[in-house]
């Protein structure tokens, strides 16, 4: 039976908050860790922010924070790694270090992921809806404006693919 009581906002994964100009997102990749903030670059910066107006900007970690069984199996279903929240926009985000990881499957995720948000959150309120796909292994990767218009369509977000978010 499907996970009914889970809630984005208040995962046991909890959130994290920065006003810093310039930070990246990082996912420990073949693990139970759920994507973090980073500062410096030790770490990978698998998706750059920049945020040059210093807003104040939540992560809330989703992958390996939240669990949602596909319906009538016990297999957990594959989510996105987290989203941003700041002022009146959201954007989830799904991050890939990997030239074997298809940009599909990485739309998938951020698809079931919008879907689920969707079932218990409210999405009205938000100006800006946007997913984004960053796979430092393929920087150059790009989908149709056909493709674009579909996730449009069929979830209400705008799709990027993309290392760098400017806010």
């Amino acid at each position: 039976m499907p996970v009914k009581d889970y809630d984005f906002y208040d995962s046991p994964c909890g959130s994290q908050t920065t006003v810093a100009d310039d930070f990246g997102i990082h996912d420990e990749l073949d693990n139970d860790i759920p994507a973090y903030l980073v500062f410096d670059e030790e770490k990978v910066w698998m998706l750059r922010v920049s945020n040059v107006k210093n807003i104040e900007i939540l992560f809330y970690p989703i992958d390996n924070c939240i669990k949602i069984l596909k319906e009538g199996t016990n297999n957990k279903d594959s989510l996105c790694d987290g989203f941003l929240l700041y002022k009146d926009v959201i954007n989830f985000v799904e991050l890939a270090e990997s030239r074997h990881k298809s940009t599909e499957k990485c739309i998938n995720q951020l698809r079931s992921t919008i879907e689920y948000f969707k079932k218990k959150h409210v999405i009205d309120d938000f100006s800006k809806k946007t997913a984004i796909v960053s796979n430092i292994k393929k920087i150059t990767s790009s989908v149709s404006f056909e493709r674009q218009e579909d996730f449009k369509n069929e979830t209400g977000f705008t799709l990027y693919i993309k290392t760098t978010l400017n806010i």
